[in-house]
Formats: C-alpha cells, structure tokens, sequence
C-alpha cells in the first residue's frame, strides 16, 4: 500500500472520491540493465514493482489511475557532474544523443491526460539512437 507522509496526505482524499492519479518516473534502466548499471537499475526495477502494487492495490480497488514514466538518457546536465574522468566520458558520450526533457514533460502530460476510465500504464521513451 503507498506509504510515507506524502502518501498519507493524499491516499484517503483519492480512495474517498474514487479518483486521482498517480505518476512515478523510472527509467529504461528499469527495463534493461546496462553496463556496471546494477545497482541503478535495481532502484528502477524497484519503482517498476512498486508502481505496478499500486495499481493492484489503489487503481483496481479504488479507480485510483496509476502511470509510470520510463526515459532513457535525458540531456539535464547530469554528464557533467560525473567526478570519475572514465564515468564522465562515457556518460558524456550518452548523454550526445540525449532526449530534451521537453519530450519527457510531454509523455507526462499525455498519462495524466487522459479520461478517468483510462490509465496509461507505462511510457517508455528514449533517444532513438539509444541501444538500451
């Protein structure tokens, strides 16, 4: 069940009315792992999990709409904040075909976007040229 202060502000309103709409953002990396990606991807597998519960137990249950985001490589900066010179060449070397966050904002809107009848469970949205 969704838990936590954020999660309790919000569930009895939304399970009281029978409506709202939930959006977490994951990541391809919850769908492939990629090299030395182990451990980030676990988190995203976990989100993959988790948002997949909450459809089970709030968006059957309760009419609750229940969405996931999964971006690939997305140009926000973070290649340059990588302090490893090897890490930061490769996640420079991503990061050149990245997607503008515009596009993500975009898959966001079309999920919540929708008829309360009708939930978009997952986007999946990456550079074309990604190969993962």
């Amino acid at each position: 069940m969704l838990t936590g202060p954020h999660a309790d502000a919000v569930r009895p309103a939304m399970i009281a009315r029978r409506s709202g709409h939930i959006l977490n953002l994951s990541s391809v990396a919850g769908i492939r792992v990629g090299d030395a990606g182990g451990v980030y991807s676990a988190t995203k597998f976990f989100i993959r999990g988790i948002t997949d519960s909450f459809r089970r137990e709030v968006g059957i249950a309760h009419g609750i709409q229940v969405s996931m985001i999964s971006p690939g490589v997305i140009d926000t900066g973070w290649a340059d904040k990588v302090s490893n010179a090897e890490g930061k060449r490769i996640a420079q070397d991503l990061n050149e075909d990245a997607i503008h966050p515009d596009h993500v904002a975009d898959a966001v809107v079309h999920a919540l976007d929708q008829h309360t009848d009708v939930t978009v469970n997952d986007i999946v949205i990456h550079p074309t040229r990604q190969d993962w």
